[in-house]
Protein backbone atom coordinates (compact mmCIF):
# COMPACT_ATOMS: atom_id res chain seq x y z
CA UNK A 1 0.00 0.00 0.00
CA UNK A 2 1.30 3.66 -0.94
CA UNK A 3 2.02 5.79 1.84
CA UNK A 4 0.13 9.40 1.66
CA UNK A 5 1.67 11.18 4.43
CA UNK A 6 -0.02 11.90 7.80
CA UNK A 7 -2.41 14.92 6.97
CA UNK A 8 -4.99 13.26 5.66
CA UNK A 9 -4.80 10.84 8.93
CA UNK A 10 -4.69 13.37 11.10
CA UNK A 11 -7.54 14.84 9.55
CA UNK A 12 -9.70 11.98 9.82
CA UNK A 13 -8.77 11.95 13.32
CA UNK A 14 -10.95 15.47 14.20
CA UNK A 15 -13.53 13.40 13.42
CA UNK A 16 -13.70 12.18 17.10
CA UNK A 17 -14.91 15.63 18.63
CA UNK A 18 -17.72 16.53 16.53
CA UNK A 19 -18.74 12.27 17.11
CA UNK A 20 -17.86 12.46 20.61
CA UNK A 21 -20.30 16.00 21.00
CA UNK A 22 -23.18 13.78 18.79
CA UNK A 23 -23.25 10.96 21.42
CA UNK A 24 -23.12 13.12 24.31
CA UNK A 25 -26.17 15.54 23.67
CA UNK A 26 -27.75 13.49 20.71
CA UNK A 27 -29.44 16.39 19.56
CA UNK A 28 -30.80 16.65 15.72
CA UNK A 29 -27.64 20.22 15.58
CA UNK A 30 -24.63 17.45 16.58
CA UNK A 31 -25.39 14.87 14.49
CA UNK A 32 -26.07 18.15 11.63
CA UNK A 33 -23.01 19.07 12.67
CA UNK A 34 -21.36 15.47 12.82
CA UNK A 35 -22.09 15.14 9.45
CA UNK A 36 -20.94 18.33 7.80
CA UNK A 37 -17.57 18.14 9.07
CA UNK A 38 -17.38 14.71 7.94
CA UNK A 39 -18.13 15.51 4.45
CA UNK A 40 -15.56 18.50 5.04
CA UNK A 41 -13.03 16.09 5.87
CA UNK A 42 -13.55 13.79 3.42
CA UNK A 43 -13.31 16.91 0.55
CA UNK A 44 -10.28 18.00 2.36
CA UNK A 45 -8.81 14.44 2.57
CA UNK A 46 -9.23 13.81 -1.30
CA UNK A 47 -7.75 16.81 -2.41
CA UNK A 48 -4.68 16.02 -0.27
CA UNK A 49 -4.53 12.48 -1.61
CA UNK A 50 -4.75 13.99 -4.86
CA UNK A 51 -2.28 16.00 -4.45
CA UNK A 52 0.67 14.00 -3.36
CA UNK A 53 -0.16 11.40 -5.92
CA UNK A 54 0.08 14.04 -8.44
CA UNK A 55 3.29 15.11 -7.07
CA UNK A 56 4.13 11.49 -6.87
CA UNK A 57 3.79 11.24 -10.81
CA UNK A 58 5.60 14.10 -11.73
CA UNK A 59 8.76 12.59 -9.73
CA UNK A 60 7.83 9.59 -11.53
CA UNK A 61 7.91 11.45 -14.91
CA UNK A 62 10.66 13.01 -13.87
CA UNK A 63 12.73 9.89 -12.89
CA UNK A 64 11.85 8.67 -15.85
CA UNK A 65 12.86 11.05 -18.10
CA UNK A 66 16.23 11.42 -16.70
CA UNK A 67 16.77 7.74 -17.03
CA UNK A 68 16.18 8.05 -20.49
CA UNK A 69 18.07 11.46 -21.12
CA UNK A 70 21.46 9.29 -19.50
CA UNK A 71 20.37 6.23 -21.49
CA UNK A 72 20.18 8.28 -24.96
CA UNK A 73 23.42 9.76 -24.12
CA UNK A 74 24.98 6.50 -23.23
CA UNK A 75 23.90 5.15 -26.89
CA UNK A 76 25.83 8.01 -28.45
CA UNK A 77 29.16 7.59 -26.70
CA UNK A 78 29.07 3.89 -27.37
CA UNK A 79 28.80 2.72 -30.71
CA UNK A 80 26.28 -0.06 -31.91
CA UNK A 81 27.54 -3.69 -33.35
CA UNK A 82 26.88 -2.96 -36.83
CA UNK A 83 28.66 0.60 -36.45
CA UNK A 84 31.38 -1.55 -34.55
CA UNK A 85 32.00 -4.14 -36.85
CA UNK A 86 31.97 -1.10 -40.20
CA UNK A 87 34.80 0.73 -38.36
CA UNK A 88 36.83 -2.69 -38.08
CA UNK A 89 36.35 -3.20 -41.17
CA UNK A 90 37.26 0.10 -42.81
CA UNK A 91 40.31 -0.33 -40.02
CA UNK A 92 41.72 -3.78 -41.56
CA UNK A 93 41.08 -1.92 -44.78
CA UNK A 94 43.27 0.99 -44.09
CA UNK A 95 46.11 -1.52 -42.22
CA UNK A 96 46.23 -3.79 -45.84
CA UNK A 97 46.47 -0.88 -47.79
CA UNK A 98 49.38 0.99 -46.41
CA UNK A 99 51.11 -2.81 -46.28
CA UNK A 100 50.62 -2.90 -49.89
CA UNK A 101 52.06 0.72 -50.40
CA UNK A 102 54.66 -0.12 -47.98
CA UNK A 103 55.68 -3.34 -50.04
CA UNK A 104 55.41 -1.42 -53.62
CA UNK A 105 57.80 1.03 -52.16
CA UNK A 106 60.33 -1.78 -50.32
CA UNK A 107 60.43 -3.26 -54.23
CA UNK A 108 60.49 -0.24 -55.79
CA UNK A 109 63.97 0.04 -53.65
CA UNK A 110 65.39 -3.21 -54.23
CA UNK A 111 65.27 -3.08 -57.65
CA UNK A 112 66.84 0.87 -57.64
CA UNK A 113 69.61 -1.02 -55.30
CA UNK A 114 70.33 -4.09 -57.49
CA UNK A 115 70.09 -1.94 -60.71
CA UNK A 116 73.20 0.04 -59.42
CA UNK A 117 74.47 -3.24 -58.20
CA UNK A 118 74.59 -4.13 -61.72
CA UNK A 119 76.14 -1.18 -63.04
CA UNK A 120 78.88 -1.15 -60.39
CA UNK A 121 77.66 2.42 -59.02
CA UNK A 122 78.75 2.19 -55.79
CA UNK A 123 78.56 6.15 -54.52
CA UNK A 124 75.00 5.69 -55.51
CA UNK A 125 74.72 2.20 -53.79
CA UNK A 126 75.49 3.72 -50.61
CA UNK A 127 73.60 6.91 -51.31
CA UNK A 128 70.08 4.64 -51.40
CA UNK A 129 71.32 2.55 -48.31
CA UNK A 130 71.83 5.54 -46.14
CA UNK A 131 68.39 6.93 -47.48
CA UNK A 132 66.57 3.68 -46.86
CA UNK A 133 68.18 3.73 -43.68
CA UNK A 134 67.31 6.71 -42.56
CA UNK A 135 63.37 6.26 -43.78
CA UNK A 136 64.10 3.05 -41.59
CA UNK A 137 64.98 4.99 -38.60
CA UNK A 138 62.46 8.20 -39.29
CA UNK A 139 59.31 5.11 -39.08
CA UNK A 140 61.43 3.78 -36.01
CA UNK A 141 60.68 7.23 -33.85
CA UNK A 142 57.30 7.52 -35.00
CA UNK A 143 56.08 4.05 -33.56
CA UNK A 144 58.08 5.36 -30.38
CA UNK A 145 55.42 7.95 -29.77
CA UNK A 146 53.42 6.12 -27.20
CA UNK A 147 49.87 6.90 -28.84
CA UNK A 148 48.64 4.00 -31.37
CA UNK A 149 46.11 6.07 -32.76
CA UNK A 150 48.33 8.54 -33.47
CA UNK A 151 50.89 6.36 -34.60
CA UNK A 152 48.91 4.33 -36.58
CA UNK A 153 47.81 7.51 -38.33
CA UNK A 154 51.06 9.11 -39.32
CA UNK A 155 52.09 5.62 -40.70
CA UNK A 156 49.33 4.75 -42.98
CA UNK A 157 48.86 8.39 -44.00
CA UNK A 158 50.73 8.25 -46.84
CA UNK A 159 49.18 4.79 -48.19
CA UNK A 160 46.02 6.97 -47.99
CA UNK A 161 46.52 10.43 -49.00
CA UNK A 162 47.57 10.90 -52.15
CA UNK A 163 47.17 14.68 -52.11
CA UNK A 164 49.76 15.64 -49.65
CA UNK A 165 52.79 14.29 -48.63
CA UNK A 166 54.27 14.39 -44.59
CA UNK A 167 57.98 14.69 -43.93
CA UNK A 168 58.16 13.89 -39.82
CA UNK A 169 61.34 14.95 -38.30
CA UNK A 170 60.89 13.34 -34.53
CA UNK A 171 63.41 14.79 -31.72
CA UNK A 172 65.64 10.88 -30.99
CA UNK A 173 63.93 9.25 -27.82
CA UNK A 174 60.99 11.46 -28.01
CA UNK A 175 57.93 9.16 -26.54
CA UNK A 176 55.16 11.33 -25.96
CA UNK A 177 52.67 8.69 -23.43
CA UNK A 178 55.57 9.45 -21.43
CA UNK A 179 54.67 13.42 -21.31
CA UNK A 180 50.86 13.60 -21.68
CA UNK A 181 48.25 12.33 -19.93
CA UNK A 182 45.57 10.31 -21.77
CA UNK A 183 43.47 13.06 -22.35
CA UNK A 184 46.13 15.30 -23.75
CA UNK A 185 47.07 12.65 -25.86
CA UNK A 186 43.84 12.19 -27.05
CA UNK A 187 43.19 16.01 -27.93
CA UNK A 188 46.81 15.96 -29.74
CA UNK A 189 45.99 13.18 -32.15
CA UNK A 190 42.72 14.76 -32.99
CA UNK A 191 44.19 18.53 -33.54
CA UNK A 192 47.12 16.81 -35.77
CA UNK A 193 44.70 15.46 -37.62
CA UNK A 194 42.40 18.07 -37.64
CA UNK A 195 45.49 20.83 -38.90
CA UNK A 196 47.08 18.23 -41.29
CA UNK A 197 43.75 18.50 -42.85
CA UNK A 198 43.14 22.00 -43.08
CA UNK A 199 46.87 22.26 -45.00
CA UNK A 200 45.32 19.89 -47.51
CA UNK A 201 41.95 21.63 -47.59
CA UNK A 202 43.25 25.55 -47.24
CA UNK A 203 46.29 24.56 -49.71
CA UNK A 204 43.98 24.64 -53.41
CA UNK A 205 45.33 23.93 -56.59
CA UNK A 206 48.14 26.22 -56.35
CA UNK A 207 50.09 24.71 -53.59
CA UNK A 208 51.47 22.08 -56.19
CA UNK A 209 50.04 18.63 -57.58
CA UNK A 210 51.53 16.90 -54.01
CA UNK A 211 52.93 19.39 -51.69
CA UNK A 212 54.74 18.11 -48.92
CA UNK A 213 54.08 19.25 -45.25
CA UNK A 214 56.74 18.52 -42.83
CA UNK A 215 55.78 18.69 -39.33
CA UNK A 216 58.72 18.51 -36.53
CA UNK A 217 57.96 17.07 -32.77
CA UNK A 218 60.45 17.85 -30.33
CA UNK A 219 60.50 19.07 -26.94
CA UNK A 220 60.28 22.60 -25.79
CA UNK A 221 61.33 25.28 -22.61
CA UNK A 222 57.84 24.85 -20.98
CA UNK A 223 57.15 21.35 -21.79
CA UNK A 224 57.04 20.55 -25.68
CA UNK A 225 55.63 21.48 -29.38
CA UNK A 226 54.80 20.56 -32.88
CA UNK A 227 55.68 22.32 -35.93
CA UNK A 228 53.88 22.02 -39.18
CA UNK A 229 55.74 23.73 -41.66
CA UNK A 230 54.44 23.94 -45.58
CA UNK A 231 56.40 23.49 -48.55
CA UNK A 232 56.85 26.72 -50.18
CA UNK A 233 54.04 29.64 -50.44
CA UNK A 234 51.01 28.54 -49.14
CA UNK A 235 47.84 30.21 -50.58
CA UNK A 236 45.53 30.82 -47.66
CA UNK A 237 47.29 31.25 -44.04
CA UNK A 238 44.69 33.23 -43.14
CA UNK A 239 42.35 30.77 -42.74
CA UNK A 240 44.48 27.95 -41.94
CA UNK A 241 45.02 29.99 -38.41
CA UNK A 242 41.34 30.73 -37.65
CA UNK A 243 40.47 26.93 -38.33
CA UNK A 244 43.78 25.83 -36.32
CA UNK A 245 42.71 28.31 -33.39
CA UNK A 246 39.35 26.68 -33.24
CA UNK A 247 40.58 23.14 -33.18
CA UNK A 248 42.82 24.26 -29.84
CA UNK A 249 39.63 25.64 -28.20
CA UNK A 250 38.89 23.60 -25.05
CA UNK A 251 41.94 22.07 -24.85
CA UNK A 252 45.23 22.62 -23.05
CA UNK A 253 47.39 23.55 -26.20
CA UNK A 254 47.52 27.06 -27.42
CA UNK A 255 48.71 28.11 -31.45
CA UNK A 256 51.80 30.27 -32.57
CA UNK A 257 52.81 31.55 -35.80
CA UNK A 258 55.40 33.95 -36.87
CA UNK A 259 55.21 37.24 -38.55
CA UNK A 260 57.42 36.19 -41.48
CA UNK A 261 56.45 33.27 -41.58
CA UNK A 262 52.23 33.05 -41.47
CA UNK A 263 51.58 29.74 -42.86
CA UNK A 264 54.09 27.62 -40.27
CA UNK A 265 51.96 27.06 -36.91
CA UNK A 266 53.15 25.43 -33.77
CA UNK A 267 51.25 23.94 -31.06
CA UNK A 268 52.29 24.46 -27.94
CA UNK A 269 51.89 21.65 -25.10
CA UNK A 270 53.15 22.27 -21.60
Amino acid sequence: MKHFGWRPAVLAGTIILPLAAAYRWNTLPAFILLGLWIALVYWLGLKMVHGELAEQHRLERLAARIKNEEASTASLSVATPAESSANLEQLYETAIEAFSHHRHDWMNDLQLLYGYVQLGNRERLVENIERIKEQMNADSRVSRLGIPQLIFYLQTFTAVNRNIKLELEIEDGMTLAARLTPEQSEALTRVMQQTISAYEQYGGSSWGECPTLFIMIRSSDDGMEVIFEPEGEYPDAETLWLEVNRYVQSTDMRASRLEEDPSSITLHIE
